[in-house]
């Protein structure tokens, strides 16, 4: 952005609540703190509200919880919906089982702006080698190259090589769109409509999402060593999913821009907001 902040990370959640608290205080401890912070859940059976609660003082512009009915696996659903309670028009992604290294969201701001959307990747730990949320506030997340190749050699960590911010060959040219991570402005995807609601199970929504926005005019620069994620490490998901797969294929063959079934679509009514700490303030005065 031409002037950095304020931004809205939103985040997606699914259960695992004894996740999210060490997630929070990762974002806690940035560098960059003038920004909002959205949960995006997918109708989880867990009560992640005391623990919004009693962490939402920790962030200036506190954070807001948008939940849904589960019916299944309906993210883009949910993430359309976060994208319209969020207040600022610098947007960052990701996922409650990645943990920021501390200059993640300062990162992402640095390069995202109009007419350009910024793509990670991540490295993937072993959850035993998290620090406590405790900790995290304390310290931070305790990531650093030493460490990395400890964990790295001890079988508790992947690709580390992504887990590294290095000033020069930071940037590859794979743009595929990781939903994971990465940064977007408001009109830039209100303009392609969010994603594609049609997508329902895991596979391919974020994928879609990217190539709408290149066909919308919208370059995507994946800077893998500039903004940076630490993932849990977790069985693998399914990789096929043929009905997703159709999609995506459509979206490819007729160049596709707008999602039939996005934010434009999305009902109020079938979502719940809850709003935590300085999300009470009124979104323009910022006055409570």
């Amino acid at each position: 952005m031409d002037t950095p902040g304020p931004v809205s990370v939103i985040i997606g959640t699914y259960n695992d609540a004894n996740i999210i608290e060490s997630t929070l205080a990762a974002f806690a401890v940035q560098s960059f703190q003038d920004f909002e912070v959205v949960v995006a859940d997918d109708g989880s059976d867990q009560d992640y509200s005391p623990v919004l609660a009693a962490c939402a003082s920790r962030f200036v512009h506190g954070i807001q919880h948008v939940t849904q009915p589960k019916r299944g696996f309906r993210k883009a659903r949910v993430l359309n919906r976060a994208i319209i309670v969020s207040r600022f028009d610098a947007l960052i992604v990701s996922d409650m089982d990645c943990l920021p290294h501390r200059d993640f969201v300062r990162n992402h701001l640095a390069y995202v702006k109009s007419g350009v959307a910024i793509t990670g990747r991540r490295t993937h730990v072993s959850r035993d080698v998290v620090r406590s949320p405790e900790k995290i506030l304390e310290g931070g997340l305790g990531f650093g190259p030493l460490s990395l190749i400890g964990f790295r050699l001890s079988g508790k960590a992947r690709i580390i090589e992504h887990g590294l911010v290095l000033p020069i060959f930071y940037e590859s040219h794979n743009r595929r769109l990781h939903g994971s991570n990465f940064s977007v402005c408001r009109p830039d995807i209100v303009a392609v409509n969010g994603w594609n609601e049609e997508f329902e199970g895991w596979g391919d929504e974020d994928s879609d999402l990217g190539v709408r926005l290149q066909h919308s005019g919208v370059r995507i620069r994946n800077l893998r060593n500039k903004v940076i994620q630490f993932h849990l490490l977790h069985d693998r998901l399914p990789m096929v999913n043929p009905q997703n797969e159709a999609l995506f294929q459509r979206t490819r063959v007729e160049r596709t821009t707008r999602a039939r079934i996005g934010i434009a679509e999305s009902n109020a009514s079938e979502f719940t907001v809850r709003r935590y700490g300085a999300a009470d303030c009124d979104s323009t005065t910022m006055n409570c």
